[in-house]
């Protein structure tokens, strides 16, 4: 094994990527998606997230994996989200390879641009990280 020699086993449905997919096929209405993450899994939810071949602004999405485990057979649903729409950030070093179309050195700098698009800070609210 190169690296830390390590070996990981996961499951096939059970992973980020495929928790992004059942949330989204549950919920075909969502009109914005944000996900941050700061290490190798995330990279599945990343991927997840690549929804739009080049030039397209409509999809329909296919029953995931955790779905039809699940549920069996289902139906595919249009999904109303549009490209420009989802927002994926890696976090760490500037080096760092990803799927993720932003990316950002500091996990505090995923809370301070969230309180960006939400008009400032919250009277209150004092970031932990």
């Amino acid at each position: 094994l190169v690296g830390k020699k390590n070996l990981e086993v996961r499951p096939i449905a059970v992973n980020k990527g495929e928790i992004v997919k059942r949330i989204l096929f549950k919920n075909p209405d969502a009109e914005f998606i944000f996900c941050a993450g700061d290490d190798k899994t995330d990279e599945d939810m990343f991927r997840s997230l690549l929804l739009f071949p080049p030039g397209t602004t409509e999809v329909t999405m296919k029953p995931p994996m955790s779905v039809t485990m699940v549920e069996g057979q289902a139906t595919p649903v249009e999904l109303s989200i549009r490209p420009e729409a989802i927002f994926t950030t890696a976090v760490g070093h500037s080096s760092k390879r990803t799927l993720a179309g932003w990316h950002v050195t500091a996990s505090q700098e995923v809370v301070d641009h969230l309180l960006d698009l939400v008009g400032g800070p919250i009277e209150g609210f004092k970031s932990s990280l």
